[in-house]
């Protein structure tokens, strides 16, 4: 199993994104999604989120169908992570993040991050991605499916973590600030940023 990971500007295009790697065959259960929410910047998500919901219990109370659900929005959650801010997300690392009493447990987001794949180095780059308002789309993918899920994510204008990090710096940023011990060491982990 492999991670593959990329930034979207909104979470418009992370959302086809997500859905583009479901209509691929990999389950929305491998798949997360996590945005920032600062300034209550997605707030309407959130609102349509509760407004599907209730539309969904409403339809199936009354028998109604509604021919393929209501989409991402009705499973995004918002939550508060330390050092990150408010958040919305979903999939597993939403999961993670929640059972993880939002991000009291040592490492917080990073060590959530890493704990999905995402290495020891772009973990940190991922979380100030996430506080500078990106979108991350991460799947947990077979080794059959890393290629081709690198090339939809290319394909839908994903940003690659490493390059933003190169602008943040070029901009006067000195790098993330974070325990040097926040998740025990694990050489196997390996990402697949695009």
């Amino acid at each position: 199993m492999k991670t593959v990971a990329a930034l979207f500007p909104s979470l418009n295009e992370a959302g086809r994104a997500y859905e583009k790697l479901q209509h691929m065959g990999i389950p929305r259960e491998s798949i997360s999604l996590i945005a920032g929410n600062d300034d209550k910047r997605h707030d309407e998500y959130l609102k349509a989120a509760r407004k599907a919901i209730t539309s969904t219990g409403e339809a199936a109370a009354s028998g109604a169908s509604l021919g393929g659900g209501v989409g991402i929005v009705a499973m995004l959650i918002a939550l508060s992570i330390p050092g990150v801010g408010p958040i919305v997300a979903l999939g597993p690392l939403l999961t993670v993040l929640a059972g993880l009493g939002i991000g009291a447990a040592a490492g917080g987001m990073i060590g959530a991050l890493h704990n999905m794949g995402i290495s020891r180095e772009e973990a940190p780059l991922y979380e100030e991605a996430v506080r500078r308002g990106a979108v991350i789309v991460a799947a947990v993918v077979d080794e059959q499916f890393e290629e081709e899920a690198v090339a939809a994510l290319k394909e839908l204008g994903s940003r690659d973590v490493r390059d933003e990090a190169d602008t943040w710096t070029h901009a006067g940023w000195s790098g993330p600030v974070h325990d040097p011990h926040p998740y025990v060491s694990d050489s196997t982990k390996r990402t697949r940023s695009i």
